[in-house]
């Protein structure tokens, strides 16, 4: 069984990693963690992932002591680190999250290259998941699930071109018949329609 625990100070997580290692569980990650940077040695050493937000913060005391630099601060001790959200919009552009917090990082002086990045919306959640033998990593014999973007997947000016799921071609900017249609989109006219 794998063990998810909403949690977002340091201190409770390092009670319940205390808490664990006495019972014989494992947490596989901490969600939200707006202090995983305290115990980003902690969470290394019980091999436990952070799933944190970019800069989602202090709306609230138990989330009120952290930094942009969370997700790259962790990342950069060896600890497995995620980008996670909440909101239904930023849970749709996850690769927006990840980018604001690389940026965060870089400005910090952490240098983590956008391919490493990856792993934060990649093979970490499937690694905490338990499923990192099916997905999450572009290898033979796993579930192919890939987007191809029109440019840099970090940049707010990239969209997905092409999206294949199980190996199945699902979605294609330049195929109408592969592209479903926007809420933006709907009830407007279009060839044809009269008003």
């Amino acid at each position: 069984m794998l063990v998810h625990n909403h949690c977002y100070r340091a201190d409770e997580m390092a009670i319940m990693l205390d808490m664990a290692r006495e019972f014989g569980f494992h947490i596989a990650s901490f969600h939200h963690a707006v202090e995983a940077y305290k115990i980003a040695d902690l969470l290394r050493a019980n091999n436990t992932c952070a799933a944190m937000w970019a800069d989602w913060w202090g709306f609230k005391m138990e989330a009120y002591d952290a930094v942009n630099e969370n997700i790259p601060l962790v990342h950069n001790a060896g600890a497995c680190a995620i980008v996670h959200s909440d909101d239904p919009n930023g849970i749709q552009r996850l690769n927006q999250e990840a980018a604001k917090a690389l940026a965060d990082g870089r400005r910090m002086g952490i240098q983590i290259s956008d391919e490493v990045a990856w792993r934060w919306l990649a093979i970490n959640p499937a690694t905490a998941l338990g499923v990192a033998d099916q997905t999450g990593s572009l290898r033979n014999g796993k579930r192919a699930d890939v987007v191809l973007w029109n440019g840099n997947p970090f940049s707010v000016y990239t969209r997905p071109q092409q999206v294949w799921i199980d190996g199945a071609l699902m979605y294609d900017m330049n195929n109408p018949r592969l592209r479903p249609v926007s809420d933006f989109e709907l009830g407007q006219p279009g060839e044809g329609d009269t008003k």
